[in-house]
């Protein structure tokens, strides 16, 4: 089993374009599903818990996540944030299966 590197896994999330505009972004989404993703191996499965979390360990989570601001996302921010990309990512996705295959007309 070869060694898993921290770079690697944020060199995926990096790969995940985000769909917001870019006037109202003040954390990245990168690090936000970074700090989703150390939330869930903690197994905190709500967005107010995992604020809680990351507020807990902020010192530590904030520069190696690539956050800038003095405090973590709000738990609003994360799951719209999330579902943002969910449906930006859902709507790739129909848009691609409808081209590939044959309607009927």
């Amino acid at each position: 089993m070869l060694p898993l590197r921290l770079e690697s896994l944020a060199e995926v999330f990096a790969q995940i374009s985000d769909p917001r505009q870019a006037r109202g972004i003040r954390h990245p989404l990168q690090g936000m599903l970074a700090l989703v993703f150390l939330g869930l191996l903690a197994r905190i499965r709500e967005m107010a818990v995992l604020q809680r979390w990351a507020k807990a360990h902020w010192a530590e989570l904030k520069e190696p996540l690539g956050f800038d601001r003095d405090q973590p996302p709000h738990a609003t921010t994360i799951s719209r944030s999330l579902a943002a990309n969910l449906a930006s990512s859902l709507g790739h996705s129909w848009r691609g299966s409808r081209t590939s295959f044959p309607t009927n007309h």
